[in-house]
């Protein structure tokens, strides 16, 4: 009886020590795929925080002015550009110069017609 007894401690203590060991291992494969996805982590936000700082240098006010200047040949506003409130209906036509609509027609419709 007693050796009964001894023989299913023996199992119970041997699938107990199978059952730890592979919790274990399990626990350790976690961690360091825990540890992975943190140094990933850190290396995002290292790339943001570069990516932040190359934008911040190419919507610089004065960089883009210069392109503006450059490229599409804009210039900077003049007082002179300024209309008063008052005179802003005289410069607006009453009727639009060109009328896309008349009756029982299709104006995108004739434009996307035209560009093909």
């Amino acid at each position: 009886m007693f050796k009964f007894i001894n023989a299913v401690l023996v199992i119970t203590v041997l699938v107990a020590a199978f059952f730890l060991y592979s919790l274990e291992h399990t626990t350790r494969g976690l961690e360091r795929q825990i540890a992975k996805n943190q140094r990933i982590i850190v290396e995002e936000r290292e790339k943001i925080k570069l990516l932040n700082a190359e934008w911040a240098s190419l919507t610089r006010p004065d960089r883009i002015q210069k392109m503006a200047e450059e490229q599409l040949k804009f210039k900077t506003v003049t007082a002179s550009q300024f209309v008063p409130l008052a005179d802003v209906g005289a410069k607006v036509p009453a009727t639009p110069p060109v009328k896309l609509e008349s009756q029982n027609a299709d104006p995108i419709g004739a434009i996307l017609e035209k560009m093909q």
